[in-house]
Order: C-alpha cells, then sequence, then structure tokens
C-alpha cells in the first residue's frame, strides 16, 4: 500500500506515520468504491446515500416505528441534521411520521408501502454491487479485511 496512496495523492513527502497512511488510505479506498454507488442512487432513485440508510434501517424494523434518535444510533454514517433528511423522505411519500401515543413530544418514524416498493426495486443492484466493488479481492483476502475492519471498529481510539 505504501506507494499507491502516495501516488492516488500525488504526494511528493512521506507521511508522518503509518498510521496516518492507513487512515488516508481507508479514507480513499471508502470514497472510491462508494462513488458509483452514490451516484446510482441519485440517479435511479434520487436517494442520498444518507436517505438510502435510513429506509434500510426502517425497512429493517418495519412494522415497527423508530424514534430519531433510534436511527441515528443505527447509521453508518451519522447525519447531524435527521430531521431535514426526514422532511425529504416524507415529502417524497417513502416515509411516515406520528406522535407517539404514549410520549406526545416523541415522533415516530416508520417506512411506506412506496418506501418498501422502492427498496425493493434497488435491492439486486444492492446484492450486486459488493460483488463488483470487491470480488477481486476473492474470499481469503476479503476474510482478511473484515477481521482487520473488525478490529479496528473494537479498539477506536478517543480523540481529542
Amino acid at each position: 500500500m505504501a506507494g499507491t496512496i502516495a501516488r492516488e495523492l500525488k504526494q511528493q513527502k512521506p507521511f508522518s506515520s503509518a498510521e496516518e497512511e492507513v487512515l488516508v488510505g481507508l479514507q480513499i479506498a471508502t470514497s472510491r468504491v462508494m462513488e458509483p454507488w452514490t451516484n446510482f442512487l441519485k440517479s435511479t432513485a434520487e436517494l442520498t446515500l444518507s436517505q438510502y440508510n435510513v429506509l434500510r434501517i426502517l425497512r429493517g424494523s418495519h412494522p415497527t416505528r423508530l424514534t430519531c434518535g433510534d436511527i441515528v444510533e443505527r447509521m453508518i454514517a451519522r447525519d447531524p441534521d435527521v430531521t431535514r433528511l426526514l422532511d425529504r423522505l416524507e415529502r417524497s411519500g417513502l416515509v411516515s411520521r406520528v406522535r407517539s401515543r404514549s410520549d406526545r413530544r416523541v415522533v415516530e418514524v416508520g417506512i411506506t408501502p412506496k418506501g418498501l416498493d422502492l427498496l425493493k426495486t434497488l435491492d439486486p443492484a444492492v446484492d450486486r454491487m459488493p460483488r463488483v466493488m470487491l470480488g477481486h479481492l476473492g474470499p481469503a483476502r476479503l476474510r482478511v479485511l473484515a477481521r482487520l475492519l473488525e478490529a479496528v471498529l473494537k479498539r477506536l481510539g478517543n480523540f481529542p
């Protein structure tokens, strides 16, 4: 990986540490892997990654509705403005919101039939995308990568 990341960035100076190089490598890899998916969602379904993630979360809990806090906890990339994101999804008819019966201050969100139908049309691409983007690694290297990512996530340091 040593030269690839620096070449990708057209960087002349070495990284200050192996950790910095790997962190930048993770950022580049994530960006390059997700870019085609982001473009696909935008052109096919007029969705952002965060909107798609929320719809998947709500489908997973369906028919149970979730609070905004529950949704944020389950998101891959935490969006600081979930309320606005939900506004857009509601205007599109993909989610609905209701006040909780037990606590009127709490808003519960559920996916609509239109939202379920949209996800169903995207499912074949969802199944295909990881194989297209990462299948070249092969089963053994994918297992190694999965174990390394698991180790990273288990022991993240605190910053600052």
